[in-house]
């Protein structure tokens, strides 16, 4: 959502992000202009040259304690997890880190191209996360819990989109109740609330359609995750 608000002209100041997970430290760095680079191409310097040594590698590098890169190497081990599923951080430990293995069709298999092991690929992850670095410079990334936004009221302007994890799916490391936190935020603020999930959440909603393949590694998977915006 920031990045698209960016892309449609929106000065990356005027954007207040929020994640208590390690996609708010890596966004706090993004747009404080501290991620560094040099250290991101390390590690995507030292993949395994063979995908079907990735697995073992990511498995190796999420088993050191985090350390003082955590910026630079979550977005790696994310793009390698399996199925999509978050990876977090626990003190020093990486928790939740499993991660793909090469895979290639059978002969009754209904997909027919391999599935690698890291997706986006190392190359085209280098180039977002360098989109990133040089366009969304400014932003505010709070690394915090969403209810700290409840002690005070928002600016009159704002608009506020949220994007939880959707009900009844894989579990996240950080989960909240939304319905208390929406009425919660109404109280105290008239401004629009948008919020996504896999289900409409009020008499204002509308689903979002995207284009694409159902997905699923093996291709069989009938249908798509419905995704709702709902307005309070």
């Amino acid at each position: 959502m920031s990045i698209e608000l960016v892309n449609r002209g929106v000065d990356p100041s005027r954007i207040w992000m929020l994640d208590i997970s390690s996609w708010g430290s890596f966004w706090s760095a993004i747009g404080s202009g501290t991620f560094n680079m040099d250290v991101f191409d390390k590690f995507l310097s030292e993949l395994p040259s063979d995908k079907r040594d990735f697995k073992a590698h990511m498995l190796a590098l999420s088993a050191r304690p985090v350390g003082d890169h955590e910026v630079e190497l979550y977005p790696v081990l994310q793009a390698c997890s399996f199925g999509g599923k978050q990876i977090w951080r626990q003190g020093q430990r990486w928790v939740n880190a499993c991660f793909r293995d090469y895979w290639e069709p059978t002969a009754t298999s209904i997909r027919r191209s391999p599935a690698n092991p890291m997706q986006p690929s190392p190359t085209e992850l280098r180039r977002r996360i360098d989109s990133l670095v040089n366009g969304m410079r400014g932003v505010t990334c709070l690394n915090m819990d969403i209810v700290t936004v409840l002690n005070d009221p928002f600016p009159s302007n704002a608009v506020v989109y949220m994007d939880p994890p959707y009900q009844s799916t894989t579990s996240y490391a950080f989960n909240f109740d939304v319905t208390s936190f929406v009425n919660r935020f109404r109280a105290m603020n008239k401004i629009p609330l948008f919020v996504s999930e896999g289900i409409p959440l009020s008499d204002n909603a509308l689903m979002l359609n995207f284009g694409g393949a159902n997905g699923g590694i093996s291709g069989v998977r009938k249908v798509k995750h419905q995704e709702w915006l709902s307005l309070f």
